[in-house]
């Protein structure tokens, strides 16, 4: 079951299509897990990893100092969750589009999100195949629907 979902809250983001290798900022509180996922995305030359953080305040001082395209953040990080750090950033800083990572995928954890202002929502599990997804979407996609279609076919 995927949990992919786009949470178009900005009109300008919806319409402007990817840059060809963005540049990224990965969050996670784990050290272990941030290696990891940094490590898969440089091994497969997805993004272009521009930084690493491990906290909601450390993420909203890299995203300022870094500018990247992308903020790929974990959704259930101690002190200030990825949840509010989406929100922060989505309003600091506009044209970054925040992706949430989290091993939940439930209908009440996607609702959640959804005020969050974060641009998508990728099930862990998943994290490689949707990410590579959400990147090579037609820009105006409306991913909530076929995040729907993928989880009626499974």
């Amino acid at each position: 079951m995927s949990a992919a979902l786009a949470i178009n809250t900005n009109p300008h983001l919806s319409t402007r299509s990817w840059p060809a290798k963005p540049r990224a900022l990965v969050v996670d509180d784990s050290p272990t897990i941030l290696h990891a996922i940094c490590s898969l995305l440089e091994h497969r030359e997805i993004v272009d990893v521009v930084g690493r953080a491990e906290s909601g305040q450390e993420t909203i001082r890299s995203v300022s100092d870094l500018k990247p395209d992308l903020v790929l953040i974990d959704a259930d990080m101690p002190s200030m969750s990825g949840l509010r750090t989406s929100l922060l950033l989505t309003q600091s800083f506009p044209q970054t589009r925040v992706v949430l990572m989290s091993m939940d995928n439930t209908a009440q954890f996607r609702r959640a999100c959804s005020g969050c202002g974060a641009f998508a929502v990728i099930y862990k599990p998943k994290f490689l195949s949707e990410l590579f997804k959400l990147l090579h979407a037609e820009p105006d996609s409306n991913w909530q629907r076929s995040a729907r279609r993928r989880k009626l076919k499974t």
